[in-house]
C-alpha cells in the first residue's frame, strides 16, 4: 500500500526505513557471535537502507531482495529467538507490501522449511496469511508450497495441539478464499497477473486457456476433490491424506461463496458437474442404503444407532457436510446442474422415510426447510421437473415426502404420549392417536435457522429434540405456501399478510385482497398505506414478480399448484386436526394456498384447501354428513370425546332432506378449535372471495351449518344476531365466552358478505350462485314443513346490500331468486323472502352514486321490477310487504323513480278480488300519496297509469270508502293536468304513443290524449254498480269538463261526445234492467226511501250524468257547433232528453226537462244555428208532451194480477216542460204555422189535463205556479206573433179556449187572454167570436159545477170570467150593431151566455151580472140591435128583475150588496125602456100589457114591506139577511120613485102612480118600529122621493 511506488525520499519511507535499520541493528547485535554470517548481511541491509534513504529518487524494491537475505538467514539458524525476530521483521515489510515476488517465493521457501521443521507454526501461518491478504505475489508453486504447509497443520499429532489445528484449518480456509477471490477478480478483469511472477509449474495437470489466479483455484479445488475421495493430491505435493469433513467443509466454502467462478469459467462447472457431483453421491451411498431400527422408528427422541452395526452406517458429520453441500448446489447451482440436483433432491427425500435415524430425517428436513424459503428454488424445481414430460415431479415428491413425514409421525400406537393425558396441554403442539408432539421451535417467516445441520463440531450424531422433526416439517409446509404465493402474487403477498395481520388484530380495514391481478401486464410498484415496501431485507429471499408474465410463466405457476396442493393440503390437515395452539397458522396458510390455487386457475387445489377450512370449522362426524366424506382420511374419524378444547356449545344440528349417520346425533358439540377454524374461514372468505368461485357453496354450506348450530338468526339488513331467546332455545349448554364472542362473528359474518364489494363480477355471480343453490336446499326441506335456515336468503340480502355499486351485475340474479322464495308456501321462506326484496329495492333507490351518469332510466326500472313482479305472488302477506315497501319508497324517495314510476304503478294498482281490505287500503295509500304530492315527479309519461290506478281503485269493491276517494283522487289529477298544462305540452310533445282509450282519435295531441284517458275513466265509472261510486264519478266528470274542458281542441271535443253519449246510453241500459226490490244494507245502515231500490239509485246516476252532459252542451254550446256532426251530436241529445223525460222516474224526467231547458237556452244564446237544430228542439218538445200519461188511461197491472201504481208526471215535470217552450218559439216564430199553433194548443192541453203526482209534487217541492199558468205564459208569446201574422188567430183562439178548458186553475187566465187577443184584433178575429162567447160559457159553467173548490174561489174565477165577457161584449156589441149579418151567430150566441152569467152562480146576481146589464142595456139603447136578440135580452132583464131568490144567512154583507145592486140594476133597465117610445115593438108580444113587469115589482116591494111591518110593537132587530130584502126593496122604491118622475107624463100609467103612493104608509110604520135600523139610509131616501108627490104634479 504505501510503499508498492513509493521513492524513498518520502516521509513515511523513510520512517519505515528507519524502523528497518534499527531491527537490522538489533539482529546484527543479537547474531554478532554465534552467527557471525546473519551479522554481515545484517550490516550489508543496514548500508543499502542508509544509501536508499539519502537516495530520494531510490526505490525501496531495489533494496528488498538483499535486505531479505540476513532475515532468511535467520529463519535457516534454528534459533527459536532469532526466528522468532526474523519472522516478526517478514511481517513488517509484508505488511507495508516491500516485497516482490521474487521476495515473496523466498518468503515462501523459507516459511515451508520452517513448517517441515514444525517450528513456530502458529508464527507461520500469521506470516502466510499475511502474505496471501496483503498481495497478490504468491501463485503457482509458490501458493502450493504455502498451502501445502498449512494443510499439513491441519492434522493434529502429538506435538501440534488442537489450538494450531485449527487454525491451520482457518488458514487454510481463508487462503482458498483468497484464491478463489483473485480468480474471480480476474474473470471480472479487475486483476491482472505478471507472468513473470509466475513460477513455472512441473505438475500442473490445470487447462491451458486458464489464467493465472484461475489455475491456481482450479488445481486447489482439483486436490481438495481428490484429497475428499481419498486420493493423494497433484498439486499440493506432500499432502497425500485430510479429514474428509475438513475437505468437505473447504467444498463447501469454494461452492457457497464462490459461485460465480463456475458460471463464469467453464473448466470450474466442469470440475464441478464431474467430480463435485460424483463425490457427493458416492458419498450418499452409506446414508441410502441404511435402515434404522424398527423399535425406534417413531419414538421422539431416539438416538440413530442400528440394530446390527453394518459396516455401511452413515457417518454424521460427513452426512451433515454432504447435505450442506447438497444445500448449496441446490441453491446455487440449480441452473448448471439440472440432472444432479434431480439426484440429490430423491436422495434428500429418501432421507425422510421412517426407517431412516431421527437424526438423518432431521438434517433432511433442515435441508429442505432452507430449500423452502427459496420462491425462485421452487419454481425452478418446478420447471426443470415437474413440467418436463419424462423427468420425475421433483417439487411434487418433496409436498408429498413432507406430508408422508407428518402422517408418519402420528401412525404408531405405541409412541409416547404427554404427561398428563387426560388434560389439555398447556404448550403448543400436536396431539393425535396417543401422540403428543410439541412444537419446539419456530422460525420467522421467509427465514431458516437450521440446528443439527449446523454441528460442524459434532463427530457424534446428536440426540433429537422432541418434536423438532414436526416442527420443522410443519415450517416447511409453511413456507411452500408461503414460496407459492410469493411466486404467483409477487409484492402483492407481502401487503395481504399485513393486511391479514390488520384483520386479525381487529382493525376495520377495507380489503382489497383480490383486486391486484398478478397476471396483468403491469405490477404495481408502490403499496398501499400499510407500509410495506417492496426492497427485501437479507433474511426474507423476496422474488420480485415480472412484470410481463409470459405464457410459460403462467404455465409454471399452475403446474407449482398442480404439484403442491394434494401434499399440502393432506400435511396441513393431518397439524389442523392435530394442532393445538397453531391451529390458527395453520389455517391461514390453508387459506393462502387457497387463495393462489384460485388466482392461478387449479379449482381442484382450491376446492381441497377451502374443505379442509370447512371440515376443521366443524365437528368431524358432523362434517362428514354435512360436507361428505374427506378424500384424504382413509379411515373414518373415531368418534372418541376430544380432550384437546374446550367445548364451548353444544348446539342441535340443521336438519335435513336426507340426514347422514352423522346427523343422528340429536346435538352436536362446537369446541374452542370449531370457532377458531370458524374464524379463519371467515377471513378466508371474506380477503378471497375472488378466487373461491365454485367453492363458495362448501364455505357457506358450512358457516350456515355453524349459524344454526349457534343460534344465530337473521335480523334486519341480512347480518345474523344473536338473542338470547334464539340462543337458549337451540342451545344445549354454553359458555359465557362463546355467548360474548357470538356477536363478534356475527360481524365478521356480515363482512365476508359486505366485502363482496370488492369481487370483480365472475367471483360475485360464484357467490350468489352458491347462495341460491343453498336457498333452494333450504326451500326443498321446508316444503316439508320442516324449520328451514333462512342463511341464504339473508346473506343474499346482505351481499346485494354490499354491492349497489354495480346494480346491473348482481342484481337479476339475487332478485329472480328471492322471487322464487317469496312464492314458497313456508311462511317463514317468504317473510325472509318478501324482507330481502323490499330491503334491496329501498336500499338501491338510497345507495348515492358519486357518478351521476350510471342513475339511469333503465337502472331505475331494473331497480323496481322484483317489487312489480311480487304482484304475480298470491300470498296476502307478500303483498302487504310489497305495499308497505312501495310506501316507504314514495315518501322517502318518490322524487327519485324516474323511468320506474310505471312499474310503481303497477305494484299500487295490482289489486283483484282475493286481497283483503287492508291490503287494498294500503295500496291506496300509495295511489294517495302518487296523486297528492308526487305527480310531478311521476313524470307526464306516467300519467296515464297514474289514472289506470285510481279508476283501478274506484272500481275495486272491498271497500266504498276507498272507491269515493279514487274518484277524488281523479279530480286532484285533472287539476295538476290543468294547472302545469304548458309543462306537460313540452314535456309530451314527442310523444306519439297511441291512445288505447280511444283508438278512433289518435290525432288528439298528447295533452289532450291524457285528458281523455281521465274521461273515459270517470265515464266507466258512472257506471258502475254502486251508486255511491257513480254519484261521486258522475260530479267529479262533469265538474272536470265544465273547470277544464276550454284546454281541449275540437278534436278532444268530438272525442269526449264519443265517451259522453256511449256512457248516457249504458246508464239507461242498466237503469232499465234495475231491480225494484229494496236494498237489503243490513242492521245498521239506514237509506232513504228515495234510495232503496237498484232502480231509485240508477235513476239518481241518469240525473247526474244527463244533467252533466247538458250543463257540457251549455257551457260549451258555441264551441261545439264548430266540433264533427253537430247537428248528429243535437239530436243524440235530443233523443236521450226525450227518452229520460219519459221514464217513469220524477227524479229523471224532470232533470231531462231541466237538460233541456238547459241546453236550449244555450242554444239561445249562441245564435246564428241552423233550422234543423230548432225543429229538432220543438219536434222533441212536442215528442215529450205528447208522450205524457193520460189521467183517464186504466192503471197498469202487476205480475200478481194485482192494479199498480198508476205513474204521473209531476207538477215539476209539467212546469218546466211548458216553460221550455218560450225558449224553443223565439228561434221558430217565423216558421210557426196554424197547425204548429194547434199542436202546441193540444199539446199544452195535454199537459194541463194531466194531474200531477201528489208524492212527486211533495218531493220536489215546487211551490211555483200552476202548469196551466205557464201554459198561457207560452201561448201568450205565441200571441204577439199573432196579431201580426193574423191566419194564426184562429188556432190561437182554439188553443186558448183548449187551454182553459184544460186547466181549472188558469181557466180564467186562459179566457183573459182570449179575450185580450180578441180586444187587440178584433175584426179579424169576428168568426171565433162566438167560440171564444162559448168559451167563457163554458168556463161559468164549469167553474159553479167544481166541487173541490172553496166558494170563493168560486166566486172569484166566476167574476173574472164575467169580467172577461163584459170586456168581449164592450168590444164586440158595437161592432156587432154595425154589422148584425156578421155576427148573426154572436147574437144566437149571446142571451144563452148572459143567461147563465145573470142567474147561474156564482156569478148571477153578483157585481158582474149587474155589469152585464149595464153593458147590454148600454148596447140595446145604443139601437141597431137586432129585435129578436134586443127581445130575447130585454126578457132577461126582466127575469133578472122579477127574480127573487130568498136571502140566504150564509151571505156576507158584500154579497147581499151586491144582489141589491145588481136588482137594481135590472130594475133601472127596466125602467129606461120603459120609457123607450116603441118598447112594445121590442117586447115582440102584442097580448103582453106590461112587457117590463113595473106593476108586478110594486105589487111584490108593496108586500114585503108590509110583511117587517106588521107588527109595530116588535122592536127586535130585523136578522141580516131580512135587512138585506128589506134594504133592496126601500132602495128598489126609491129608483123607481125616481124613474118615474124622469119619465114623460104620458109614458107612466096612473094605476103605477096609485100602486107607488099606496106604498107609503108601509115605509111609514116600518119606519116606526124600529126593526129597519139597519136600512136606514135606504127607508130614508125612499121616503124623500114622496115629497114630490104631496103636490100635484
Amino acid at each position: 500500500m504505501a510503499f508498492v511506488s513509493a521513492v524513498t525520499g518520502d516521509d513515511s519511507t523513510k520512517k519505515f526505513m528507519e524502523v528497518l535499520q534499527n531491527d537490522f541493528k538489533n539482529l546484527s547485535l543479537e547474531t554478532k557471535k554465534k552467527y557471525p554470517q546473519i551479522r554481515e548481511a545484517c550490516d550489508e541491509a543496514i548500508e543499502k537502507l542508509s544509501l536508499a534513504s539519502n537516495n530520494p529518487q531510490a526505490s525501496l524494491y531495489g533494496v528488498v531482495n538483499q535486505i531479505l537475505y540476513p532475515l532468511v538467514q535467520g529463519c535457516e539458524s534454528k534459533d527459536l529467538k532469532i526466528i522468532k525476530f526474523c519472522l516478526g521483521t517478514i511481517q513488517r515489510l509484508i505488511a507495508q507490501q516491500g516485497i516482490d515476488a521474487k521476495g515473496a517465493r523466498h518468503v515462501v521457501d523459507c516459511l515451508y522449511n520452517l513448517g517441515q521443521a514444525g517450528v513456530l507454526e502458529l508464527k507461520l501461518l500469521q506470516t502466510a496469511a499475511l502474505l496471501m491478504t496483503t498481495s497478490d505475489l504468491v501463485h503457482g508453486d509458490t501458493l502450493a508450497r504455502t498451502m501445502v504447509m498449512c494443510m499439513k497443520m491441519v492434522s493434529t499429532t502429538e506435538t501440534r495441539d488442537i489450538s494450531t489445528s485449527h487454525a491451520a484449518a482457518a488458514t487454510v480456509r481463508q487462503l482458498v478464499a483468497l484464491v478463489f477471490e483473485r480468480a474471480l477478480a480476474e474473470a471480472d478483469g479487475n486483476l491482472k497477473v505478471n507472468p513473470a511472477d509466475v513460477r513455472l509449474q512441473s505438475n500442473n495437470k490445470a487447462p491451458k486457456d486458464l489464467k493465472p489466479c484461475a489455475v491456481d483455484a482450479y488445481l486447489i479445488l482439483q486436490d481438495i476433490i481428490q484429497l475428499i475421495n481419498g486420493d493423494a493430491a497433484h498439486w499440493l505435493v506432500g499432502i497425500s491424506d485430510v479429514p474428509k469433513t475438513f475437505g468437505l467443509e473447504l467444498l463447501d466454502t469454494v461452492l457457497t461463496d464462490f459461485s460465480p467462478v463456475f458460471f463464469k469459467i467453464s473448466e470450474f462447472r466442469f470440475l464441478l458437474k464431474e467430480h463435485v457431483c460424483a463425490l457427493i453421491i458416492k458419498l450418499f451411498s452409506p446414508n441410502v442404503k441404511y435402515r434404522a431400527a424398527l423399535t425406534a422408528l417413531h419414538i421422539p427422541g431416539a438416538a440413530g444407532a442400528n440394530g446390527g452395526g453394518t459396516p455401511e452406517r452413515p457417518h454424521f458429520p460427513v452426512t451433515m457436510r454432504l447435505l450442506r453441500l447438497v444445500s448449496v448446489i441446490l441453491h446455487k447451482y440449480h441452473s448448471l446442474l439440472v440432472t444432479e440436483c434431480e439426484i440429490f433432491l430423491s436422495l434428500t427425500i429418501k432421507f425422510l422415510d421412517p426407517d431412516k435415524p431421527l437424526w438423518q430425517r432431521a438434517l433432511a428436513l433442515e435441508v429442505l426447510h432452507k430449500m423452502t424459503i427459496q420462491p425462485k428454488l421452487l419454481k425452478s424445481f418446478c420447471d426443470c421437473y415437474d413440467m418436463k414430460p419424462h423427468a420425475t415431479n421433483i417439487f411434487q415428491d418433496i409436498v408429498n415426502a413432507l406430508g408422508a413425514y407428518v402422517q408418519s409421525l402420528f401412525a404408531s400406537p405405541g409412541a409416547a404420549a404427554p404427561p398428563g393425558t387426560s388434560a389439555i396441554p398447556q404448550q403448543s403442539g400436536f396431539y393425535c392417536k396417543g401422540v403428543w408432539l410439541p412444537l419446539c421451535v419456530t422460525f420467522e417467516r421467509g427465514t431458516a435457522k437450521a440446528v443439527y445441520i449446523e454441528m460442524l463440531d459434532r463427530t457424534e450424531a446428536p440426540t433429537i429434540q422432541d418434536g423438532y422433526g414436526i416442527s420443522v416439517a410443519y415450517a416447511c409446509l409453511m413456507e411452500i405456501i408461503r414460496s407459492i404465493a410469493i411466486t404467483v402474487e409477487g409484492s402483492e403477498y407481502f401487503r395481504l399478510q399485513e393486511m391479514y395481520e390488520d384483520l386479525h388484530d381487529g382493525d376495520e380495514k377495507e380489503l382489497n385482497s383480490n383486486k391486484t391481478n398478478t397476471d396483468t401486464a403491469t405490477t404495481e410498484q408502490s403499496l398501499t398505506s400499510n407500509g410495506h415496501s417492496v426492497e427485501a431485507d437479507q433474511n426474507s429471499n423476496v422474488v420480485q414478480a415480472a412484470s410481463d408474465d409470459s405464457d410459460k410463466e403462467t404455465e409454471l405457476r399452475l403446474q407449482l399448484l398442480k404439484s403442491s396442493w394434494c401434499g399440502l393440503v393432506w400435511g396441513l390437515s393431518v397439524l389442523a386436526d392435530a394442532s393445538i395452539g397453531e391451529l390458527e397458522n395453520i389455517l391461514r396458510a390453508i387459506q393462502t394456498l387457497a387463495r393462489v390455487s384460485g388466482k392461478v386457475g387449479v379449482s381442484a387445489g382450491r376446492d381441497a384447501c377451502v374443505g379442509a377450512l370447512c371440515r376443521s370449522a366443524l365437528p368431524a362426524q358432523y362434517a362428514a354428513g354435512a360436507l361428505g366424506a374427506c378424500p384424504w382420511r382413509r379411515e373414518p374419524a373415531a368418534p372418541e370425546p376430544d380432550c384437546r378444547h374446550h367445548v364451548v356449545w353444544v348446539g342441535t344440528p340443521l336438519p335435513s332432506a336426507a340426514p347422514a349417520s352423522g346427523q343422528q346425533q340429536s346435538f352436536v358439540m362446537v369446541t374452542s378449535r370449531h370457532v377458531t377454524a370458524m374464524k379463519a374461514l371467515l377471513c378466508a372468505a371474506q380477503r378471497d372471495g375472488d378466487v373461491i368461485q365454485q367453492a363458495w357453496f362448501p364455505v357457506l354450506t358450512t358457516l350456515q351449518h355453524l349459524v344454526w348450530i349457534l343460534g344465530l338468526k337473521p335480523s334486519t339488513g341480512g347480518s345474523m344476531k344473536a338473542s338470547r331467546a334464539s340462543a337458549d332455545a337451540n342451545a344445549v349448554m354454553s359458555t359465557s365466552a362463546v355467548m360474548a364472542d357470538l356477536p363478534a362473528l356475527s360481524a365478521m359474518l356480515s363482512r365476508v358478505f359486505e366485502s363482496s364489494k370488492d369481487l370483480d363480477d365472475v367471483a360475485l355471480h360464484h357467490l350468489i350462485d352458491a347462495l341460491c343453490k343453498l336457498s333452494n336446499e333450504a326451500m326443498e326441506l321446508a316444503y316439508s314443513n320442516r324449520e328451514p335456515s333462512l342463511f341464504a336468503v339473508a346473506k343474499l340480502l346482505e351481499t346485494g346490500l354490499a354491492n349497489m355499486h354495480r346494480i346491473e351485475v348482481m342484481w337479476r340474479p339475487i332478485t329472480n331468486h328471492l322471487l322464487e322464495v317469496c312464492q314458497h308456501p313456508h311462511i317463514r321462506m317468504r317473510e325472509w323472502g318478501v324482507e330481502a326484496i323490499t330491503y334491496l329495492v329501498q336500499a338501491a333507490f338510497q345507495y348515492h352514486h358519486n357518478n351521476p351518469v350510471h342513475v339511469t332510466d333503465a337502472r331505475s326500472r331494473l331497480l323496481l321490477e322484483p317489487l312489480a313482479e311480487l304482484c304475480s305472488v298470491r300470498h296476502a302477506d307478500v303483498r302487504a310487504r310489497q305495499l308497505e315497501c312501495a310506501a316507504r319508497l314514495l315518501h322517502s324517495r318518490g322524487d327519485q323513480l324516474g323511468a320506474a314510476w310505471p312499474l310503481m304503478m303497477q305494484v299500487i294498482s295490482a289489486i283483484s278480488e282475493h286481497h283483503s281490505e287492508q291490503l287494498i287500503r294500503s295500496a291506496f295509500q300509495c295511489a294517495q300519496v302518487v296523486a297528492g304530492d308526487l305527480l310531478g315527479c311521476a313524470g307526464p309519461r306516467c300519467l296515464r297509469r297514474v289514472l289506470n290506478t285510481a279508476a283501478a281503485f274506484a272500481l275495486q269493491t272491498k271497500e266504498l270508502n276507498i272507491s269515493l276517494t279514487a274518484v277524488g283522487l281523479m279530480w286532484n289529477i285533472s287539476d295538476y293536468l290543468y294547472h302545469n298544462r304548458d309543462k306537460l305540452v313540452a314535456a309530451l310533445a314527442g310523444d306519439a304513443a297511441a291512445c288505447p282509450e280511444a283508438p278512433q282519435h289518435d290525432e288528439l295531441p298528447p295533452l289532450d290524449r291524457l285528458w281523455m284517458c281521465l274521461y273515459i275513466r270517470l265515464s266507466e265509472l258512472c257506471t258502475e254498480p254502486r251508486a255511491p261510486v257513480r254519484r261521486a264519478a258522475s260530479q267529479t266528470l262533469f265538474s272536470c269538463i265544465g273547470a277544464h274542458g276550454a284546454l281541449l281542441g275540437k278534436p278532444a271535443w268530438r272525442a269526449l261526445l264519443a265517451v259522453l253519449f256511449p256512457m248516457l246510453e249504458q246508464v239507461q241500459k242498466q237503469s232499465n234492467i234495475a231491480s225494484c226490490e229494496k236494498v237489503d244494507t243490513g242492521e245498521h245502515i239506514l237509506i232513504h226511501h228515495t234510495r232503496n231500490t237498484a232502480q231509485k239509485q240508477w235513476a239518481e246516476t241518469q240525473v247526474l250524468t244527463l244533467s252533466g252532459v247538458s250543463r257540457v252542451f251549455h257551457s260549451r254550446f258555441q264551441l261545439l257547433t264548430t266540433v264533427g256532426d253537430f247537428n248528429r251530436s243535437w239530436a243524440i241529445l235530443l233523443g236521450y232528453i226525450t227518452d229520460f223525460a219519459l221514464q217513469k222516474s220524477h227524479e229523471v224526467s224532470v232533470a231531462a226537462l231541466k237538460s233541456f231547458q238547459e241546453v236550449v237556452s244555450a242554444a239561445g244564446r249562441a245564435g246564428g244555428l241552423p233550422r234543423r237544430v230548432w225543429d229538432a228542439a220543438w219536434a222533441a218538445w212536442t215528442d215529450i208532451a205528447a208522450a205524457l200519461p193520460d189521467r183517464h188511461r186504466e192503471p197498469p197491472v202487476t205480475e200478481d194480477g194485482k192494479p199498480g201504481e198508476e205513474y204521473a208526471p209531476s207538477q215539476s215535470f209539467l212546469t218546466t216542460l211548458v216553460q221550455i217552450f218560450p225558449l224553443i218559439f223565439q228561434h221558430i216564430r217565423p216558421t210557426f204555422t196554424a197547425a204548429d199553433v194547434e199542436r202546441l194548443g193540444a199539446c199544452l192541453a195535454h199537459v194541463c189535463r194531466i194531474e200531477p203526482s201528489a208524492s212527486a209534487s211533495a218531493l220536489d217541492g215546487s211551490a211555483g205556479l200552476a202548469v196551466s199558468l205557464h201554459a198561457l205564459h207560452c201561448l201568450d208569446t205565441v200571441h204577439k206573433e199573432a196579431l201580426v201574422r193574423h191566419e194564426l188567430l184562429g188556432a190561437m183562439f182554439v188553443a186558448l179556449t183548449s187551454l182553459a178548458g184544460a186547466g181549472a186553475g188558469a181557466g180564467a187566465r186562459c179566457l183573459s187572454a182570449a179575450v185580450a187577443l180578441y180586444r187587440a184584433a178584433p175584426q179579424p178575429s169576428a168568426p171565433v167570436l162566438p167560440h171564444l162567447l162559448q168559451a167563457l160559457h163554458s168556463a161559468v159553467k164549469k167553474c159553479g159545477q167544481e166541487k173541490r173548490r172553496r166558494p170563493s174561489e168560486q166566486v172569484d174565477e166566476a167574476s173574472q170570467i164575467a169580467a172577461l165577457l163584459l170586456q168581449v161584449l164592450e168590444t164586440g156589441l158595437p161592432l156587432a150593431r154595425e154589422k148584425p149579418d156578421d155576427y148573426k151567430e154572436f147574437w144566437e150566441t149571446l142571451p144563452g151566455v148572459l143567461e147563465t152569467f145573470l142567474f147561474e152562480p156564482p156569478t148571477g146576481m153578483g157585481a158582474g151580472a149587474g155589469a152585464l146589464v149595464a153593458c147590454v142595456r148600454g148596447a140595446a139603447l145604443a139601437g141597431r140591435v137586432p129585435g129578436a136578440a134586443l127581445g130575447r135580452l130585454l126578457a132577461l132583464v126582466r127575469a133578472a128583475a122579477l127574480h127573487h131568490a130568498p136571502p140566504d144567512r150564509t151571505q156576507t154583507d158584500q154579497e147581499l150588496k151586491e144582489r141589491e145592486e145588481f136588482a137594481r140594476t135590472c130594475f133601472e133597465t127596466l125602467l129606461q125602456f120603459s120609457m123607450v117610445e116603441n118598447v112594445d115593438s121590442i117586447s115582440g108580444d102584442d097580448n103582453d100589457s106590461d112587457p117590463l113587469a113595473i106593476m108586478t115589482l110594486l105589487d111584490r116591494f108593496q108586500e114585503i114591506i108590509m110583511k117587517y111591518a106588521e107588527d109595530e110593537h116588535d122592536t127586535e132587530p130585523l136578522p141580516r139577511h131580512q135587512l138585506s130584502e128589506i134594504s133592496f126593496v126601500l132602495k128598489a122604491i126609491a129608483t123607481l120613485a125616481e124613474s118615474m118622475k124622469k119619465a114623460p107624463p104620458g109614458k107612466v100609467d096612473a094605476a103605477a102612480w096609485r100602486k107607488l103612493i099606496d106604498a107609503y104608509g108601509g115605509l111609514a110604520r116600518l119606519a116606526a118600529s124600529g126593526r129597519a135600523r139597519g136600512a136606514g139610509g135606504a127607508l130614508r131616501a125612499a121616503l124623500l122621493h114622496y115629497a114630490a108627490l104631496l103636490a100635484p104634479p
